[in-house]
């Protein structure tokens, strides 16, 4: 996994080769957290927004949650998203 923080673009490479190339502005519209999916019937906060502003749409770090996820820090501070690998592979499908 390797982050391009100039361009904003994160990059995977799988086992077995196959490389998958994400903006920051789709990992955060992306976002699996309660907050912004929303939780007990009620929707989250991006069904109600139309616009992000520019730091809510870049990435200030990536870390790795066990050997199953990447937590994804965005410079407006959130960083609640834990996305999945299955999630990020089905993101490029």
């Amino acid at each position: 996994m390797d982050v391009d923080r100039e361009r904003q673009v994160m990059e995977i490479t799988w086992e077995g080769g196959s490389r998958s190339s994400y903006t920051a502005e789709q990992l955060r519209w992306a976002c699996p957290c309660a907050e912004c999916r929303g939780e007990a019937g009620m929707p989250g906060r991006l069904a109600r927004l139309q616009t992000l502003s520019p730091a809510e749409m870049r990435i200030q770090d990536v870390t790795l949650v066990g050997q199953y996820a990447l937590q994804i820090a965005f410079e407006s501070g959130h960083a609640t998203g834990i996305y999945t690998f299955s999630l990020l592979r089905h993101l490029v499908q």
